[in-house]
């Protein structure tokens, strides 16, 4: 007889995840789930930070019209990164001066941690709904600063910008990379 509650008894749950990695592990295990731990991705800062601090000063010397954050995780790594130089109080300050569009409540939630809110959100919260958004708006002859997912150059999302003559300002504050080697994948597999 299954134990209400613990309805997750006699459960083996696989977590690939690596954010809050901990907190989901204990939510599962506390409802009786035996949880395999086995984070695949890594999110780390661009491996080139030239390119984000350059971008952070052209933001800052002449803040965008409109700011697209397509991820809070990209957010934060662009305060970290105007931090590590220097640069947050100014980031901040700018960001203010900005149209600030966001894909999903993500970016939004990272926004109130500044003190901030957006301005515009997105229909949907995937590129898509950033686009359908947009064409509801005048944005011709902008300035507008897109925030990547990740190092994906997200093609839809720019050539949409493109085809509404905006001068694009994109930056990738970080890149997702391996976090579990071959044999912990495999492990984890087996295990399964």
């Amino acid at each position: 007889m299954s134990n209400p509650l613990l309805p997750l008894n006699n459960r083996t749950v696989a977590i690939p995840e690596t954010r809050q990695l901990d907190v989901l592990a204990n939510m599962l295990e506390k409802r009786g789930a035996h949880v395999l731990r086995c984070p695949l991705v890594s999110i780390l800062d661009a491996p080139d930070s030239v390119p984000v601090v350059q971008w952070l000063n052209q933001f800052i010397d002449h803040p965008f019209d409109d700011l697209i954050l397509l991820t809070g995780e990209g957010l934060r790594r662009l305060v970290s990164a105007a931090d590590r130089v220097g640069l947050k109080e100014a980031f901040v300050k700018a960001l203010q001066q900005t149209r600030k569009i966001t894909r999903g409540p993500k970016p939004g939630r990272a926004l109130k941690e500044l003190g901030l809110k957006a301005d515009l959100l997105a229909e949907s919260p995937v590129t898509g709904g950033v686009i359908a958004s947009l064409k509801k708006e005048s944005i011709g002859g902008r300035r507008i600063g897109v925030q990547l997912y990740g190092s994906d150059p997200n093609d839809l999302l720019i050539n949409f910008l493109s085809e509404q003559q905006v001068k694009i300002y994109s930056v990738a504050p970080y890149i997702y990379a391996p976090k579990s080697d071959d044999q912990s994948v495999l492990r984890l597999i087996d295990q399964l």
